[in-house]
């Protein structure tokens, strides 16, 4: 519970480092999906953004799938002039199925990527992910 507590509070704070920022809304999405919660995920990103993954999740739901796990593994971040430079991977997550049958989900492969986060509105969004 302190750790959902400490991103709040991250996100809150305009002068939030960018990795910090970054890995306080890894968190809200980890709970978001944990608790099949669109309007939480949806807070995640600058309004706009966020259809893939609210749609997905919406998917999952709606099909009575719900998800274990799901927290980022991040290998390194740095913040850089096009945005936030980061290598991670989705963490070991679980669908649980409809009928309990559990599904581990194949173990991601590091991904580099750019994502752009922005503090608007008070509070800290993902704008983009390169």
């Amino acid at each position: 519970m302190g750790e959902w507590i400490a991103a709040l509070a991250a996100l809150a704070v305009p002068f939030t480092g960018h990795c910090d920022a970054l890995t306080a809304l890894d968190a809200l999405r980890a709970l978001a999906w944990t608790s099949s919660d669109e309007q939480l995920l949806a807070r995640a990103y600058v309004p706009g953004t966020d259809e893939a993954d609210v749609e997905r999740l919406r998917s999952w739901r709606e099909r009575g799938i719900t998800v274990e796990g799901a927290r980022t593994v991040r290998a390194s971040c740095r913040v850089g002039a096009d945005g936030v430079e980061v290598v991670e991977r989705l963490g070991p997550t679980v669908a649980v199925l409809a009928d309990g049958t559990r599904r581990p989900l194949p173990a991601d492969a590091w991904d580099r990527r750019i994502v752009e986060v922005a503090h608007r509105d008070g509070w800290w969004r993902i704008v983009r992910v390169r």
